[in-house]
């Protein structure tokens, strides 16, 4: 879902026409605090029926991942593993703040969550993601550190959540990500 002045912003569309095309059914959105989110599926649909072009950020065919970690060179290093692949979509957030306005952009399919960050940590930030409603269509890794076994117990209160150490290589991330992805295609 992204804010109605993004998707002005970004297609050129004005806002009264985005309004008319909400009311006519044909754009899908929803009202959150007074602010009004229009899901990227109608976005895509509707630009390729008017034979505009579509950007990458509505194409709903794709995955989009968001990588939260406090520690510059692994943020990097999982933002170069993942946009290795074409069909991977990447935004980047060092810290929760930054995480919260990337999601009021963008919600992702995938959330690489590192757990040890100054500020809020990972179960706080699961938290506050639980009561928002977003890990009911979000899945999360909790990429950490920490043995897993220890934060397993802490993670098993919320649903689409995984623990994965850091010492794991990327293939086993990788590997993660497809399982996640997978179950989520299943129960759909």
């Amino acid at each position: 879902m992204f804010k109605l002045s993004y998707v002005e912003l970004v297609t050129g569309i004005k806002a009264a026409k985005l309004r008319e095309l909400i009311s006519l059914g044909i754009l899908t959105a929803e009202d959150r605090d007074g602010v009004t989110y229009i899901s990227a599926a109608g976005i895509e649909s509707y630009l390729m029926s008017e034979g505009r072009f579509v950007p990458d950020v509505f194409k709903t065919s794709g995955i989009k991942v968001l990588i939260v970690d406090d520690e510059p060179n692994m943020l990097n290093s999982l933002k170069r593993l993942f946009q290795r692949f074409p069909q991977i979509t990447v935004n980047t957030a060092a810290n929760a703040f930054e995480m919260g306005h990337s999601l009021k952009i963008l919600v992702p399919d995938i959330i690489i969550l590192d757990y040890s960050m100054p500020g809020m940590n990972g179960l706080e930030i699961l938290q506050s993601l639980n009561g928002e409603g977003y890990l009911e269509k979000v899945r999360v890794i909790v990429y950490t550190a920490r043995l897993p076994e220890e934060l397993e117990p802490v993670v098993a209160q919320f649903s689409n959540v995984q623990v994965l150490a850091k010492s794991a290589d990327f293939k086993e991330l990788l590997i993660t990500v497809e399982k996640m992805l997978n179950k989520t295609r299943e129960t759909a």
